[in-house]
């Protein structure tokens, strides 16, 4: 995408991108070893480090998405990346569609999946309103998750964390999954 464009794609064709199981088994090479995201340790020379190592899939560490459709000199000191940095999946914080989205199609054509970071339970989080401080603002999220889901190259995922009741997590994921989420990353513990 060009410097500073930000127009709206017309549908992904849905037959090319796989979902689910299959995205799993033939993008992820359905990988066991995952570095998840880390503040200041996900960044490029770590994940080829933990690759020498057997990580089988990385995560970048959490971009700002407002940040990173704003700031080109934020999006090109954050996200590094090298052809043997595959698979990998690029991680964002977010509040609104459109700017997510926006910042999705930045990385879309090199990375194997974008996630949209819903268990951050730090206090910038709550300050910035997003990460875990989205998690009952299920029509908000369904927007994000469904518009990415339709609008991307690559499939979205989401991480979270759970409610204190199982009920309502396991509801929470299948509003995420019914939204578009491929692959669900799970923080086994509330905010």
């Amino acid at each position: 995408m060009e410097e500073g464009k930000h127009e709206v794609t017309e549908e992904v064709d849905k037959a090319k991108k796989l979902s689910g199981f299959e995205f799993w088994r033939r993008t992820l090479n359905s990988a066991k070893y995952v570095v998840a995201p880390m503040v200041d340790a996900s960044e490029l020379a770590w994940r080829m480090l933990s690759r020498k190592y057997g990580a089988q899939l990385c995560y970048t560490p959490m971009f700002h998405s407002s940040v990173f459709v704003r700031d080109p000199n934020y999006r090109k000191e954050a996200m590094q990346t090298c052809p043997d940095d595959r698979p990998l999946i690029v991680q964002f914080c977010a509040n609104d569609p459109d700017t997510f989205l926006k910042a999705a199609q930045y990385v879309e054509n090199i990375c194997d999946a974008v996630d949209l970071n819903l268990g951050c339970p730090q206090t910038i989080a709550k300050r910035g309103h997003y990460g875990a401080f989205l998690e009952d603002e299920w029509d908000l999220l369904k927007k994000m998750v469904a518009l990415c889901h339709q609008k991307l190259k690559v499939p979205i995922t989401c991480k979270i964390r759970v409610f204190e009741s199982k009920e309502k997590t396991v509801m929470y994921a299948q509003m995420l999954e019914q939204a578009g989420c491929q692959l669900l990353t799970v923080h086994g513990r509330t905010k």
